[in-house]
């Protein structure tokens, strides 16, 4: 378990990163206790993300029950925590970054939860009805965009690797998400 001082020094590193401040990266180490650390981030992203799941219901509601809504979301961010990094051994290997691959993980892992509020914040703006619905998606469109960026800025800081390579991370994760959604969604269409 990480101690609030640890959690503070990385919520700081994380949003160093997101300022675009390569130093940022001196704020996680490159350790395997670093790494196992690092997933306190999911309880500290978990709010927001069921906010998100719960405002995604009210925009797109499925006819199932509490428990099958709850086992579904709480796996599917469960599988998507384990997920990336896993995917990251073999490509941090494959691309010669594998020397980075603790402190790249930590750093990405406690950026989640900025982006969680960030991303939990733009939504409830647009959904809350004070914006067009036109310029409410596109607000949705430039944070997205935003999010990928700053996950590109960390993987290249962090890995130092070049842009596509950097890019490709991005595309992995992006990848990722889209297929535990899709897989998600389609556990409430089977609902009888």
């Amino acid at each position: 378990m990480a101690s609030i001082r640890e959690i503070s020094v990385a919520l700081y590193g994380a949003w160093r990163l997101a300022s675009l401040d390569r130093a940022g990266a001196h704020f996680f180490e490159n350790t395997p206790a670093a790494f196992w650390k690092s997933f306190n981030a999911a309880w500290l992203a978990l709010p927001g993300y069921t906010l998100l799941v719960l405002l995604g219901f009210t925009e797109h509601p499925v006819d199932a029950g509490a428990f099958r809504i709850l086992s579904v979301e709480l796996i599917t961010y469960v599988i998507g925590w384990v997920a990336f990094p896993l995917v990251m051994v073999a490509f941090t290997d494959t691309v010669k970054a594998d020397r980075n691959y603790f402190r790249f993980v930590t750093a990405w892992n406690w950026a989640i939860v900025l982006q969680a509020y960030l991303f939990l914040g733009v939504s409830a703006f647009s959904a809350s009805g004070t914006v067009p619905e036109g310029l409410g998606a596109l607000i949705i469109l430039v944070a997205t965009f935003a999010i990928f960026f700053y996950q590109g800025f960390i993987a290249r800081t962090m890995l130092d690797v070049t842009l596509p390579v950097a890019v490709l991370v991005v595309v992995i994760d992006f990848t990722i998400a889209v297929g535990l959604s899709l897989v998600s969604r389609s556990m409430y269409l089977s609902v009888a």
